[in-house]
C-alpha cells in the first residue's frame, strides 16, 4: 500500500493526534490568557470572568512586594543611604534663589506696632544694606537645612511606609500589575501555549490506537478532557519545579522560571526603579497626608525660630521692642510658610541626587537574584496557584468538547 492509499483510508485516524495536539495548544493559550484578562469583570450577573490577576489586584500586589522588595531592603537602609551633606546641597541651589523674595516678603507683612511703614522703610532702605541683610540669611540656611534634613530623617519611618505605598499602587493599577507578570513570565507564558502542542500531539497517539481498537463513543471525549487536562497542568508544573537542577540522563532540567532568576530580578530592580520607589513618589505619597505635613511644618517652624534667636543675638529684645512682639512672631511663620511651600515642590535635582543614593534598580536586581530558588520562587507561584483548579478545569472542558466533536465527526 503506498502513502496516498494508507492516508486515504487511514486519514480519520492520523486527525486524533493532530487534534490532540490543537486542542492542547488552545486550551493552554486560554489558560494563560484567562491569568491576565480580561481586567474587569466581563459577563452577564455573577456569570462571567475577570483575569486571576486583576480579579486579585491587592493580594497580587502584596504578594510581589513580600517577596521581593521587602525581603531584600528595608525602609530604615533608604533613609540611612541618605548622605546630609549631599541632599542639602542640592536642596539649597532651590531654596537659596528664593532668600531675596522672602526677606522681602517678611518686611513687607510686617509692621511697627500696627502701622505698616515696613515695607516703605525697606524699599527705602540703601543696597548695600540690604545686601548685608541677604548674606546673613543666606549664611545661615545651610545650618537650618541640615538641622531640618536631620530631623525629618529620623521621623520618615513614622511618616510613610513605602511597603504599602506600593502596594496601593500597584494595587490600584491593575495593567501595571498584569505587565509586571506578563512581561517578567514572558518566555515561561510562551512554553505554557507552546507545551500544549508539545504535549497534545504525542498524547494523540496512543488515543490514535486505541480508537483503531476501541471505537466507543465515549473514548474520544474521554482522552480529549485528559489531554486538556494534562496539558495545562504538566506545563504549570514545569515552569516552576523543579526548583534546583536536577539531572536526569544527559539533561539537567530545572523549572523554567526559576532558571532565569538573575533576569527576572534584573526586570524587577528595572521596575521598581523607575516606577514604584522613585524619589518622587516618596515625596509625593509623604506630602498626601496632613499628619505627614504637620510634621514637617513642625520641625521647619521650630528651625526657624531657632535660626531667628541665633541670628539677632542679643539684639533680640531691641528688634521686639521695635516691631511689637506679635509682629516679630510673624517673621517666623512667614518665613516657615514658604519654606513649606517650596518643600512641597522639589526641584529635579533633589530627585536626581535621592534616587542615586537609593540605588534601588541595582539593589533589588542583586538581591532578588540572590535569593533561594524556594524563595524565589514564590513571586510567581501565586499567580499560579490563585484559581490554578478553575483554569484547569476550563482545559479539560475545552478538551472534552474538541473530543465529542472529533467523535461526532470521524462517525
Amino acid at each position: 500500500m503506498d502513502i496516498a492509499a494508507f492516508v486515504g483510508e487511514y486519514w480519520a485516524y492520523l486527525t486524533i493526534p493532530l487534534v490532540s495536539g490543537v486542542v492542547g495548544f488552545g486550551t493552554n493559550w486560554l489558560a494563560v490568557k484567562m491569568m491576565m484578562y480580561p481586567v474587569e469583570f466581563t459577563g452577564v450577573g455573577p456569570l462571567g470572568w475577570q483575569g486571576v490577576i486583576p480579579a486579585n489586584s491587592q493580594k497580587m500586589a502584596r504578594l510581589v512586594v513580600e517577596h521581593s522588595v521587602k525581603r531584600v531592603l528595608t525602609q530604615q537602609e533608604l533613609i540611612n543611604r541618605i548622605e546630609t551633606d549631599k541632599l542639602i546641597d542640592a536642596l539649597q541651589s532651590r531654596v537659596e534663589p528664593f532668600v531675596e523674595d522672602i526677606v522681602d516678603e517678611v518686611m513687607s507683612e510686617t509692621s511697627h506696632h500696627g502701622i505698616p511703614v515696613t515695607d516703605f522703610l525697606w524699599s527705602a532702605a540703601p543696597g548695600a544694606f540690604k545686601a548685608r541683610v541677604y548674606s546673613e540669611v543666606k549664611k545661615s540656611l545651610p545650618d537650618v537645612l541640615h538641622r531640618t534634613v536631620e530631623d525629618l530623617r529620623g521621623q520618615l519611618d513614622d511618616m510613610i511606609d513605602l511597603n504599602e505605598v506600593i502596594v496601593d499602587k500597584l494595587g490600584n493599577n491593575k495593567r501595571m500589575l498584569i505587565d509586571i507578570f506578563r512581561i517578567s513570565a514572558a518566555r515561561e507564558f510562551k512554553f505554557i501555549e507552546r507545551s500544549g502542542l508539545y504535549f497534545g500531539f504525542p498524547l494523540g497517539i496512543p488515543v490514535m490506537f486505541a480508537w483503531y481498537f476501541f471505537p466507543v463513543w465515549w473514548l474520544l471525549p474521554l482522552f480529549g478532557l485528559l489531554v486538556g487536562y494534562v496539558t495545562n497542568a504538566l506545563a504549570i508544573y514545569l515552569i516552576q519545579k523543579p526548583l534546583n537542577p536536577v539531572k536526569v540522563g544527559p539533561f539537567t532540567v530545572q523549572g523554567l522560571f526559576i532558571k532565569r532568576q538573575k533576569e527576572v530580578s534584573r526586570y524587577f530592580g528595572k521596575v521598581f526603579a523607575q516606577d514604584l520607589i522613585t524619589a518622587e513618589v516618596v515625596m509625593g505619597e509623604m506630602l498626601k497626608t496632613e499628619r505627614a505635613l504637620d510634621r514637617i511644618h513642625d520641625v521647619i517652624q521650630r528651625e526657624v525660630n531657632r535660626a531667628l534667636e541665633d541670628t539677632q543675638g542679643v539684639f533680640k529684645p531691641l528688634t521686639v521692642l521695635s516691631l511689637g512682639r506679635a509682629e516679630y512672631a510673624k517673621i517666623g511663620k512667614i518665613i516657615s510658610a514658604r519654606a513649606l511651600q517650596e518643600f512641597q515642590q522639589p526641584d529635579k535635582r533633589s530627585f536626581k541626587y535621592l534616587d542615586e543614593a537609593f540605588d534601588i534598580e541595582d539593589t533589588v536586581a542583586e538581591r532578588v537574584g540572590g535569593l533561594p530558588p524556594e524563595e524565589f520562587f514564590e513571586l510567581l507561584h501565586p499567580v499560579i496557584a490563585e484559581d490554578e483548579w478553575k483554569l484547569v478545569l476550563v482545559g479539560g472542558l475545552l478538551g472534552l468538547c474538541a473530543g465529542w466533536w472529533q467523535w461526532a465527526l470521524l462517525t
